[in-house]
């Protein structure tokens, strides 16, 4: 049968692996599937088992439920996970047997969120993060004033950080839970008024590690998270000495001597990009080493895809059990690999190619790897990998376990991108990759699509992208590159845009439409350009200061920087990533807001954004709508209900996603074709 061409629909039949957990006698792997619900526009989330000895792979929980972090006991008996009960929407800690049965829910916890279940090392308990509901907002709450015709009362606040895009309003802290894994009973073992986070046991068993800032003032030294010990009975807290900075997902070594996180050594601005480190620090001796030093890449998963969340890293360093060298991700170059190092810091990669590792696990003995992992043409699927552990860590038999998207890649034609390299303004190499139709002529003339990512501080890469996928099916060269700004490559590739957006990414961005330009293949007359985010603040950017793009698509965007630094979720530091600030020294945010230009458009503009978006708030795109119309612009505003957030494009409501799409579809159609 021939196959088609890729659709908006095709996002209701593409499954997300995710989370891969080995057990820890190598025999077994459990990890989620995510998919889509099409006649009720939800999403569901099951476990899935598979046998790494046979190959087997089957559904291991199902039902309306939305099931998360698996993780194995440490006697690989039992498997403990989150559960989201998709009718009553409230989240506990479920526990299921490896040999068969039903699920059993374990606690009765109060509405609120829950963290990643973090089991005792002789599996007698499990910690957690919880962030309970406030009392006035819990379902029940909410119920009781509808029936009684009562308002919804006002909430007072009182700290700057006080909501989360894709969340909401943290209305509470959040702290470190300890359930017993039998009864289920349930106890807070760390209180105040911060958030602790990525509960770590020692090997005896004794304390739990977890990270917190936990400062005189948080929200102005925002740098000043530490490692913390606990007894899992709560009580007086010590702090582990570390280099001041961002700090997470710690794990202590099986000897426990160390303690391995992810983090940078910075008191700067938390925008400001820096390539994260692998660091190791002695709990008994406070000794710290950085285990990454002479690598001038960021650890942890920074490639963006619209099949998962963006910005979810790269997970916890897994130790080899002589506690002599931790496995990590690294993003390089638009690829995100598995790498090891020693504790002597020598560094290595263990995969190589074209691909991006956004979740991993390993058996005991770390020589058995699970990695979910993406490739231009591949959406997630899992893959184990074994090590041959000698003087050094070297990967052999790469070999695909998963194939659950493979009746859809039958039916549908995909395009392999072609990576590109070219110069910009001053001579710096810029990657880029081009995306042709998958019917593609040499001797035609193409529209071209020019995207800028999101982040900044991200890239894009080897991963599979619907939205790109779908317009090379419908005729157009999809052009996506990595500009100055972004990360996986040294860290002031990224930090050269600090403070200073719209100079030398604007002219990165414009070399890159020279060089499509350029290509016999490509009808300059009929380029568009397109992003997200900062992609949106770039297209307004490149609208406000050229009219080369025969249209533009500026989504969940940026225009403002003077009202966005205060109405954003995360609000402008004073004379941090930004010179000046919001109230009596707005200059440079204002030079560097498009809106200050928006006379000057001449290219139609669409406009996307979602009100429930408060990463950058809807008053963003109502400016420049409102600009763009009393300066009688070719303008259209399409915006998105309540429900939706800052990621629509690849976790909103299903029926609005494939809106979305239909929508950029059409505006590209009547301009560029």
């Amino acid at each position: 049968m021939p196959k088609r061409k890729v659709v908006p629909e095709d996002l209701l039949a593409i499954k997300l692996v995710g989370d891969p957990q080995v057990s820890p006698d190598g025999r077994w792997c459990v990890f989620t599937v995510k998919t889509i619900d099409g006649e009720k526009n939800r999403y569901l989330s099951h476990l899935w088992l598979a046998n790494l000895e046979t190959g087997e792979v089957r559904q291991f929980t199902f039902g309306e439920v939305s099931d998360a972090a698996p993780r194995w006991s440490p006697d690989g008996s039992k498997i403990a996970f989150i559960r989201t009960d998709l009718k009553e929407k409230r989240s506990q800690i479920w526990l299921i047997r490896i040999d068969g049965g039903e699920a059993w829910q374990l606690t009765k916890l109060d509405e609120g969120g829950i963290g990643e279940p973090v089991w005792s090392p002789d599996g007698s308990k499990i910690a957690f993060t919880f962030r309970p509901t406030h009392p006035d907002w819990t379902q029940e709450a909410r119920k009781k004033r509808q029936e009684t015709g009562k308002s919804n009362p006002p909430r007072i606040i009182t700290r700057l950080f006080y909501r989360l895009d894709g969340y909401g309003f943290l209305d509470m802290r959040q702290h470190i839970w300890v359930c017993d894994a039998q009864m289920g009973e349930a106890k807070q073992i760390t209180d105040g008024d911060y958030d602790d986070y990525s509960p770590a046991w020692s090997p005896d068993g004794s304390k739990i590690a977890f990270v917190s800032n936990r400062s005189d003032d948080p929200e102005e030294k925002p740098y000043e998270v530490d490692i913390w010990l606990v007894s899992p009975e709560g009580g007086e807290l010590t702090k582990v000495p570390t280099p001041t900075g961002y700090k997470g997902n710690i794990v202590w070594s099986p000897n426990g001597e160390w303690i391995a996180y992810v983090g940078h050594e910075s008191k700067d601005d938390p925008w400001v990009p820096r390539n994260d480190k692998v660091w190791v620090v002695n709990p008994h001796t406070n000794e710290v080493r950085c285990l990454t030093e002479t690598l001038d890449r960021d650890v942890g998963n920074a490639t963006l895809s619209d099949m998962r969340e963006a910005f979810t890293g790269g997970g916890r360093p897994i130790w080899t059990p002589e506690s002599d060298r931790v496995f990590f991700t690294v993003s390089d170059k638009g690829n995100c690999h598995l790498y090891t190092a020693d504790l002597n810091g020598n560094w290595q990669p263990i995969t190589e190619g074209a691909m991006d590792i956004y979740a991993f696990s390993a058996d005991k003995s770390a020589s058995l790897f699970a990695l979910a992992l993406s490739k231009p043409t591949l959406p997630g699927e899992l893959f184990t990998l074994r090590l041959h552990l000698s003087s050094a860590a070297v990967a052999t038999e790469l070999k695909q376990l998963t194939h659950l998207n493979a009746d859809w890649l039958d039916k549908v034609q995909l395009s392999e991108p072609e990576e590109v390299w070219f110069e910009s303004f001053d001579g710096t190499k810029i990657q880029g990759w081009l995306l042709k139709p998958p019917d593609f002529d040499p001797t035609c003339k193409y529209p071209l699509l020019l995207y800028i990512h999101g982040g900044p501080h991200a890239q894009y890469g080897n991963t599979f992208f619907h939205e790109f996928q779908l317009h090379a099916a419908r005729g157009y060269i999809v052009f996506y590159t990595n500009p100055r700004g972004s990360m996986g490559y040294e860290e002031s590739f990224a930090a050269v845009i600090r403070g200073n957006w719209g100079d030398v990414d604007f002219k990165d961005i414009m070399a890159a439409a020279d060089f499509a330009a350029s290509l016999p293949y490509v009808d300059e007359t009929k380029m568009a350009v397109a992003g997200g985010s900062y992609g949106g603040y770039m297209t307004n950017w490149i609208v406000t200061h050229t009219d080369r793009f025969k249209c533009a698509i500026t989504d969940r965007s940026v225009v403002d920087l003077v009202s966005m630094a205060g109405t954003s979720d995360f609000p402008f530091k004073p004379d941090g990533y930004w010179q000046g600030n919001f109230w009596d020294r707005p200059e440079k945010l204002w030079e560097q807001s498009p809106l200050r230009y928006a006379a000057n458009v001449k290219t139609p503009l669409l406009i996307i954004h979602s009100e429930g978006d408060l990463r950058c708030p809807i008053g963003q795109a109502e400016e420049l709508f409102a600009a763009l119309k009393r300066l009688k612009k070719e303008v259209v505003f399409v915006r998105y209900p309540q429900e939706t957030s800052h990621g629509l494009s690849r976790s909103g409501p299903p029926d609005l996603r494939i809106d979305r799409l239909n929508r950029i579809c059409e505006w590209l159609d009547k301009w560029c074709k």
